[in-house]
């Protein structure tokens, strides 16, 4: 005989139906409050009500870790490679991400009611990683350092987990041309030769006395451009100008009028150097007016001389700057302060940026720089 299973009564039905309804009913306004950032603290000397706010930190390192006001975060919800942190009490925040073997990203910001602040950080070896490219590699395709030591004189203070083959002698018979070296050299000679140009184009033309170059003719040489921004070159310092309108310029070129509004009332100035408002005389009102604009950011140059500068391979946020004591990764962002990253030192290199990959001329020999680890 086969189970029979009757349904439940109607007026059973009917007053279940009556304690979910008003169940969700009650309920509804409190899931209101938690989803616009509302939470009641129950531990302060004074139980209330308080508006609060998040953080999305994108962290593409592996084995990351984020700490907030120094303690770690373990609660936070992850999208991709970035950590949402939310229930955040309305004030400046400071923001590590660390992993082993990696350079630490910190950054202060402030997070303000009901909005979600939004970073990007990146973290660079400690120790730079490298690949020699040398003239002749084996048949296996191991480059090949001839008389010389047993350690490179560039891997002193570097490291490759790529493997090499270093010999005293100079014959070269047994090994192969490498044709990545003898490209590489090439652009690098092209690179050079450009730049030599360049450098004397404003000396050797021709121009009227009373002729003045335009900024844009100045900067046509030296301007490099990743989707809405451009960098630049302005005497001796590099900027990072926005380009596009609206939601094309980049979220740290802007504030919102909730943000300004939410920050006069948490009486906190926001400045990027001493005596100087955030915003200055590089304000530029959008047409939707929700949101305020600088049109450029000066690039922290350490206090060195920049010698070269592009955009770090497949980004628009972060910034490589060839300056005396070696290569750089920079962000634009200057919430707080711009970090740095030394990613390869060298008084005496060249630096390339070719096939989405960075290269380095140290004498005569070439590298190319690993961003990442190698995955033991």
């Amino acid at each position: 005989m086969k189970p029979q299973v009757k349904p439940l009564a109607y007026w059973h039905r009917k007053i279940i139906f009556t304690l979910l309804l008003l169940a969700f009913l009650f309920s509804l306004p409190a899931f209101m409050f938690y989803a616009t950032g509302y939470r009641y603290d129950f531990f302060s000397g004074a139980p209330s009500i308080t508006a609060t706010g998040g953080l999305y930190i994108a962290a593409e390192a592996p084995d990351s870790t984020i700490f907030v006001n120094e303690v770690e975060v373990t609660n936070a919800r992850v999208f991709r490679n970035a950590s949402y942190i939310q229930g955040l009490v309305p004030n400046m925040h400071r923001v590590h991400v660390q992993s082993p073997g990696l350079h630490t990203w910190v950054k202060n910001l402030t997070v303000y009611p009901h909005i979600v602040t939004e970073a990007e950080s990146f973290n660079m070896p400690l120790v730079p990683q490298v690949r020699p490219i040398t003239p002749y590699e084996t048949i296996e395709g191991e480059a090949v350092f001839t008389g010389g030591t047993s350690t490179p004189a560039l891997l002193l203070s570097a490291s490759s987990t790529i493997p090499y083959l270093a010999t005293t002698s100079v014959a070269t018979s047994t090994y192969r041309v490498s044709s990545e070296y003898t490209l590489l050299k090439d652009l690098f000679l092209e690179k050079a030769s450009t730049t030599k140009m360049l450098k004397g184009a404003p000396e050797e033309a021709f121009s009227f006395s009373t002729s003045t170059p335009t900024k844009e003719e100045v900067l046509a040489t030296t301007t490099v451009i990743s989707n809405n921004v451009a960098l630049y070159k302005s005497g001796d310092k590099v900027y990072a100008g926005a380009l596009g309108v609206g939601r094309q310029i980049p979220h740290y070129f802007c504030t919102s009028q909730v943000e300004i509004e939410a920050a006069l009332d948490l009486e906190e100035t926001l400045l990027v150097e001493e005596g100087e408002m955030f915003f200055e005389n590089t304000l530029n009102e959008l047409s939707n007016n929700t949101r305020e604009c600088r049109t450029s950011i000066e690039m922290d140059a350490l206090g060195q001389s920049v010698i070269d500068f592009t955009f770090f391979p497949n980004s628009e946020d972060l910034v490589l700057m060839h300056l005396e004591r070696g290569i750089y990764v920079v962000e634009i962002d200057d919430r707080a302060w711009q970090n740095a990253q030394l990613l390869y030192p060298g008084t005496d290199i060249t630096m390339l940026v070719y096939g989405g990959s960075i290269f380095v001329e140290q004498g005569t020999s070439l590298l190319e720089i690993i961003t990442a680890l190698p995955v033991l």
